[in-house]
This record gives structure tokens, C-alpha cells and sequence, in this order.
């Protein structure tokens, strides 16, 4: 049965670039079909220019969307949150949009970061030749990906600093270090790059909350805006205990968790990030080699 959503005014919540409404992307992101989502504002609106006076639903369910769950509570999780809680909408949302050469590699045409017109310089050396037109395949088990923002508080500043440390630790070839960015990009294009990837490294925030759609096994590293403030993801892989959650510090020690936020950049602290990308590798690196025993490197 065709299933429609009817979300009330508090959905509508614009994203801070004000490209377009967050709840309902997410809501037709998840039904997989456009169109399958309105808001109550815009269902009274029509019902006004139709004159009716009356809205009849053949059947109505209605529900709350909390979404607080997977945040810090004064003895663990919130109320209402337990382990596998997420674990249907992960294979849901697999189901949906299932991941496969194309489908991966047309979502990385979309997401691949580039360089902008100003002569943007941080960009890892290991993917200055990796151009939208000219994508090579690679094992998810052989993928770390790193998220970069364009808003304050989530671009990190030493960036040049970051890929070095990457590259040292991941210099084998069998290694696929890239970088995307999901502003502007659909949130289809942005579930399936993260599927296609083992790692996720991400500034604390939205974005590295898609690090619930990493492969079983997958791990998402969380780059703190200051170094006493609460690991967002830890709680989701407390419901989730088939992924990994590491967390690393960043260069900002103000104790008060706004003042760090309210910086226009997030330093790395690149001793912290060495740390959890070393612990990695040790866990990925059979599996790479396994992955890429099988797994034929297609260029486009």
C-alpha cells in the first residue's frame, strides 16, 4: 500500500547554507519516493485554495519523532533507546538504495570534494588526480573518507596537516583516501558514499551522523569541536554495536563547549587523529587485502 507522511510546522527546519528543508528530505530520502511527504502548513494551504473546509484521511497514524534518543542522559542513553534500535532503518534504507558499481560511483560524482575557484591547496595529494570524470572503484574495505564542510565550525584548519597524517599511516597502494562534501548533494548520494566506505571522518555535527550508514564493521571517527564535549556517535554505536565509534580531540581547550563552537575553524589534533587511524588500520587491513583479492579496480 502507498504509504504518505503529513509532518507538522516544527519539520520545517532550514539547513544553515538554507538549502532546503532538512526533516522533509530526510522523510522522502527514507520512503525512497518524491512527493510522498507534505507539511500540515502546505496540506492547509491547498485545502484553502480548494475551499474545503474539511480534511478526511482514509486512515491516519499518528507518531512523534524523538530525536534525542542517541544523546547523552545522566546514566547512558535516553529513555526509550536500546541496542538495534536503528538497525531496521539501516536495512531499509539498503533496500532502497541498494549499493552497486554504478550507483556508487554516480554518488561520488556528486559528492567527490574538488577544489574551488579560489585555488583551494587542501587537497590530499593521494586524489589531486581524482577528478569527477575519472573515478576508480575501490573495496569499501580499503575506503577512508573524510567529510569536508564549507561552514564555520565544521571546516577544519589545518587540512593539509590532516591528509599528511593520513597518508603516512595509509601509504600502501591498496588504500583509497578521498574527500567529499555533502552540501548540496541528495541525501541518496550521500548514503551511498558512506556506504561505500569503511571509514568516515567527520567534524562533530549533522553530517557525522551519517555515519550510521557505515557497513557492518565500519567505524566513524568524530573530530570533537573541543575536548571535554560529548561524543555524539559513541551513543549511536551503543545501539548500533555493529559499527565503531572513535573520537578524536581537537585544538581548541576552552572548557566552555559554545566558545570552542563559536570558532570560526576546527583545529585537529593531529597526535589524536595518528592514534585512531593507526587502530584502524590494524582492524582493516586483513580485510583490505582479502576485499582486493576479489575486487577488480574498474576505471571510468
Amino acid at each position: 500500500n502507498k504509504m504518505n507522511f503529513l509532518v507538522d510546522n516544527r519539520a520545517v527546519v532550514y539547513g544553515a547554507n538554507g538549502s532546503g528543508d532538512i526533516v522533509m528530505n530526510v522523510f522522502d530520502f527514507l520512503t525512497g519516493r518524491s512527493n510522498s511527504v507534505i507539511s500540515l502548513q502546505d496540506l492547509e494551504a491547498e485545502s484553502r485554495q480548494y475551499e474545503k473546509q474539511n480534511i478526511c484521511f482514509e486512515k491516519l497514524v499518528v507518531g512523534m519523532v524523538k530525536d534525542d534518543l542517541v544523546h547523552p542522559a545522566d546514566d547512558g542513553l535516553q529513555p526509550g533507546a536500546e541496542v538495534g534500535m536503528i538497525d531496521l532503518l539501516r536495512e531499509h534504507a539498503k533496500n532502497v538504495y541498494p549499493l552497486t558499481k554504478e550507483s556508487s560511483i554516480a554518488a561520488l560524482k556528486d559528492t567527490l570534494f574538488e577544489p574551488d575557484d579560489n585555488g583551494d591547496k587542501e587537497v590530499p595529494s593521494k586524489t589531486v588526480d581524482l577528478r569527477k570524470s575519472d573515478i576508480e572503484e575501490y573495496p569499501p574495505e580499503c575506503t577512508i573518507t573524510f567529510l569536508r564542510r564549507k561552514f564555520a565550525t565544521r571546516v577544519i584548519s589545518n587540512f593539509d596537516d590532516v591528509m599528511s597524517a593520513t597518508e603516512r599511516i595509509f601509504h600502501e597502494d591498496k588504500w583509497n583516501i578521498r574527500t567529499v562534501s555533502f552540501d548540496g548533494p541528495s541525501m541518496e548520494a550521500q548514503f551511498l558514499t558512506v556506504q561505500s566506505s569503511m571509514v568516515f571522518v567527520s567534524v562533530s555535527g549533522t553530517g557525522s551522523h551519517l555515519g550510521m550508514f557505515l557497513p557492518d564493521g565500519g567505524t566513524s571517527i568524530e573530530i570533537l569541536y573541543n575536548n571535554i564535549a560529548a561524543v555524539k556517535n559513541k551513543y549511536i554505536c551503543e545501539v548500533s554495536p555493529n559499527m565503531n565509534c572513535l573520537a578524536v580531540k581537537s585544538g581548541c581547550e576552552d572548557v566552555e563547549y559554545w566558545n570552542c563552537k563559536k570558532t570560526l575553524n576546527t583545529e585537529v589534533n593531529i597526535e589524536s587523529l595518528e592514534k585512531s587511524l593507526e587502530s584502524v588500520k590494524i582492524d582493516l587491513s586483513n580485510k583490505c587485502d582479502e576485499a582486493m583479492e576479489s575486487f577488480t579496480r574498474i576505471g571510468i
